[in-house]
C-alpha cells in the first residue's frame, strides 16, 4: 500500500482568543489574575503600588513594578508562554484570559526600569477576528525617560459591570492578597481606597499558628481560630494560598462541612500543592493534595472538638433545658399509668411527679452533682481520704422516679460530651438508687436534630425501658414495646398540658378584654 507524509498547519483558529474569555471567571477573579502579574514584577525591597480603577466603561490595573521591555511584552501576548518559576503567573494564560473575560478590547502599556521606551500592545475582538493576517499584533514603541517603570492594563467594551463591583473587588482583594498586604510588600487601591487585610472577630485565645509537614515532607503553614459567631451561610473554613496568592475562599479542607464547626476560620499555605491553570482550585486528585488533607485533618482535630463543644453549649439554652424538664415530668407521669404499672410484675405506682399545679411540685431532694461517665472528656477528680473528704456540693433538683419491683428509683438526665465515635447515649444504674442517663453531645445526630428536648426524651424512655427489661427479665422486643408505650403515654400527657395551657391563656385574654371595656 502506498502512503504519503506531509506537514499540516495546526495554527489555532482566530476565535480562540475571544473564547478564552468564556472560561468562567468572575470579575474579581479576572482582576486577581492581573494583580498576580503585577506582584510578580515587584522590585525587591520596594513597596509595590497597584491601583485598580473600575468605571462603567473601563477597568484599569496599573502598577509601578519592574515593567516589561520589548521581549517581555511580546512574550506576554503569546498563549502559554511563560518563563516564570515558583511565581504567581506561571502558566502564560492569565493576562489574555482575564482581559478577554472582562471586555472585548484591551491594551497593555509598559516601560521597564532603566530602559528609555514605553511599549504598547492593543487588542480589539472585532478587528482580531476579521483580520487576514491572524495571530499578529501591532507593537508601538515610544521614547521615555529611563527612570520610568510601570505596567498599565486597560480593558474596554466591558462584558459586565454593576454598581457594587468596586466593593466586591475590594473584599476579594483583601482576602486573596492578604499575605502580601500584611507583609508590607504591596499596597493595593481600589478606586483610590486602600485595601486592608480582612479582620476576624475571634474568640479570645483561640487563634493558633501552625507549621507542619505532610507525609511527603512538604510544608503546610497558617493559622486557625474560632469566630465568636458562626456562619449559617458557609462563611467559615480556610482561605487557602499558594505562594502567597489565594486559591480558594472558605475552603472546608481538613474539617468537612457541618453546622457544628461553622465558627472555624483561618488560612492555609500549601505552596507545593499543584493548582489548575486558572488558579481557581487545587488539583484535588494529586498526591500532594491528598497528603495535605491527611496532615491537616490531624492538625485540626482539637479545634474541631472545641468548636463542637462551644456549639453544643450554645444549643443547650434555658429553653431547651426547661423543655427537657417538662418531658421528664411527662415521662414520670406516664410511668404511673395502669399499662406501665402492670407491664412487668411488681411494678408499683411511684410518687406523683412535679407539676406546676400539683402539691408534689414542692417535693425536692438533695442530689449530688455527678461526673459524666468515665469515657467523657471531663477527667474524674482524685478521691479524697476519709478525713480529707469535703462535704458534697449539692443543689435542689425536682425528683423524677420510676418504681421497678417495688423499688423507687430516681431517673436523672444530663447532656455530656462522650465522644464523636461513642454511642448516642449512655445510662448507668447506681446500685438501685438512681438511673443516670447521658445524651452524647458529640454524636453527629445531636447537632442535626432541631428538637433536642425530644431527642433527650427518647434516650430517657429507652434507658428506663432497658432497666425495666433487665430487672423484670423482658426480652429485647418487649423492651422496645415498653419504650414506645412510655413515649406514647408521655406525649399524651404533654398534649393534655398544652391544651390546658392554651385554654387558660385564652380565658385570661378574654377576661382582660372585658376589664378594658
Amino acid at each position: 500500500m502506498a502512503s504519503t507524509t506531509e506537514i499540516i498547519d495546526v495554527t489555532p483558529d482566530q476565535t480562540l482568543m475571544p473564547k478564552l474569555g468564556k472560561s468562567g471567571y468572575s470579575i474579581p477573579q479576572a482582576i486577581a489574575e492581573l494583580l498576580d502579574n503585577a506582584i510578580d514584577a515587584r522590585i525587591e525591597g520596594e513597596l509595590l503600588h497597584i491601583a485598580v480603577t473600575l468605571k462603567a466603561g473601563e477597568i484599569t490595573v496599573a502598577d509601578d513594578g519592574m515593567g516589561m521591555d520589548r521581549e517581555g511584552i511580546t512574550n506576554s501576548m503569546i498563549l502559554g508562554r511563560s518563563s516564570k518559576r515558583d511565581m504567581l503567573g506561571e502558566f502564560g494564560l492569565g493576562l489574555k484570559t482575564a482581559c478577554t473575560s472582562l471586555g472585548k478590547s484591551f491594551s497593555v502599556a509598559s516601560s521597564k526600569l532603566s530602559q528609555p521606551f514605553e511599549y504598547v500592545v492593543e487588542y480589539d475582538e472585532e478587528r482580531w477576528i476579521g483580520a487576514d493576517d491572524c495571530w499578529r499584533m501591532q507593537l508601538t514603541a515610544t521614547d521615555r525617560e529611563p527612570e520610568h517603570h510601570y505596567t498599565i492594563v486597560r480593558i474596554g467594551s466591558l462584558q459586565r459591570f454593576y454598581a457594587g463591583l468596586p466593593d466586591a473587588v475590594r473584599r476579594d482583594v483583601q482576602r486573596r492578597f492578604a499575605p502580601f498586604i500584611d507583609s508590607g510588600e504591596v499596597q493595593i487601591k481600589i478606586n483610590r481606597r486602600i485595601s486592608a487585610p480582612e479582620a476576624f472577630d475571634l474568640v479570645e485565645d483561640s487563634r493558633h499558628d501552625f507549621a507542619i509537614a505532610d507525609e511527603l515532607g512538604y510544608p503546610l503553614t497558617g493559622w486557625y481560630g474560632l469566630l465568636k459567631q458562626g456562619s449559617n451561610k458557609g462563611y467559615y473554613g480556610f482561605h487557602t494560598y499558594r505562594r502567597g496568592r489565594m486559591i480558594t475562599t472558605y475552603d472546608k479542607i481538613g474539617i468537612g462541612e457541618h453546622p457544628t464547626i461553622s465558627r472555624i476560620i483561618g488560612e492555609i499555605h500549601m505552596d507545593e500543592v499543584p493548582v489548575t491553570h486558572n488558579k481557581r482550585e487545587f488539583e484535588t486528585e494529586s498526591v500532594e493534595y491528598v497528603a495535605a488533607v491527611r496532615a491537616l485533618r490531624a492538625e485540626f482535630a482539637d479545634i474541631i472538638r472545641q468548636a463542637r463543644q462551644r456549639t453544643s453549649s450554645e444549643m443547650l439554652n434555658k429553653t431547651v433545658r426547661n423543655e427537657v424538664e417538662r418531658w421528664k415530668d411527662a415521662l414520670a407521669r406516664a410511668l404511673t399509668t395502669s399499662e406501665l404499672r402492670t407491664y412487668a410484675s411488681e411494678v408499683a405506682t411511684p410518687t406523683e411527679p412535679r407539676r406546676d399545679d400539683a402539691a408534689a411540685d414542692s417535693a425536692e431532694v438533695e442530689v449530688e452533682k455527678r461526673q459524666p461517665p468515665s469515657n467523657t472528656s471531663v477527667p474524674p477528680e482524685e478521691p479524697a481520704s476519709p478525713r480529707e473528704r469535703v462535704p458534697r456540693q449539692t443543689h435542689k433538683r425536682p425528683r423524677h422516679v420510676v418504681k421497678v419491683r417495688g423499688r423507687t428509683i430516681d431517673f436523672r438526665h444530663e447532656f455530656a460530651p462522650l465522644g464523636e465515635r461513642e454511642v448516642w447515649y449512655r445510662w448507668a444504674f447506681d446500685d438501685g438508687k438512681a438511673l443516670d442517663i447521658y445524651t452524647n453531645t458529640d454524636f453527629p445526630a445531636y447537632f442535626t436534630t432541631r428538637d433536642k428536648a425530644f431527642y433527650a426524651a427518647i434516650h430517657i424512655a429507652e434507658s428506663i425501658a432497658q432497666l425495666m427489661a433487665r430487672e423484670c427479665s423482658l426480652d429485647a422486643s418487649e423492651a422496645d414495646d415498653v419504650k414506645q408505650l412510655i413515649l406514647r403515654k408521655a406525649s399524651a400527657v404533654k398534649d393534655q398540658w398544652i391544651d390546658e395551657d392554651e385554654s387558660a391563656n385564652g380565658d385570661g385574654v378574654a377576661e382582660t378584654r372585658v376589664a378594658d371595656e
